[in-house]
């Protein structure tokens, strides 16, 4: 399916399907006209869309559907590391502390240094892994509620 608006080919890879409950729209008849968009820029890509093409628009959905879940898995792992790496970095800062010095923090320990490595990669991968997860859930909600519309045969603009 190509859209028009945005110039995009809409990648039509074959995923597993959900299950979607009808929520009946307030004021919608047999006579509704039904509308379909792009669900990469949000314009209307067809009046009366013929049984393909909503075909095409599922299999779109589904496509960004599962890149909704990469973008959340890849965000999770890096969060967790991030939060293991932020740990021993602490447990490193702890080292640095060493007894000849009254027991403040000696910067030119190489404990300190690895403190400081330690705890960059840790925030980069803090921003990292928020920004995925952020991004993975917002893209799965909306290709979800979208699958459940074309499913109903509700989806109105």
């Amino acid at each position: 399916m190509f859209c028009y608006h945005c110039g995009n080919k809409i990648d039509e890879q074959k995923l597993e399907s959900k299950s979607s409950t009808y929520q009946k729209i307030e004021g919608m008849d047999i006579d509704t006209e039904i509308q379909y968009v792009c669900p990469r820029c949000g314009h209307l890509t067809h009046h009366n869309a013929s049984p393909e093409d909503v075909k095409s628009l599922a299999r779109a959905c589904h496509a960004e559907l599962q890149r909704g879940r990469n973008f959340f898995s890849k965000g999770m792992s890096s969060l967790s590391i991030a939060v293991i790496l932020l740990t021993t970095s602490i447990i490193f800062l702890l080292l640095s502390r060493k007894a000849d010095n009254q027991f403040r923090i000696t910067t030119s320990s190489p404990e300190f240094w690895v403190f400081l490595v330690l705890a960059v990669i840790s925030v980069i991968l803090l921003v990292y892994g928020t920004v995925n997860t952020v991004l993975g859930v917002r893209r799965k909600i909306t290709y979800t509620s979208l699958l459940k519309d074309i499913n109903n045969k509700t989806f109105v603009q």
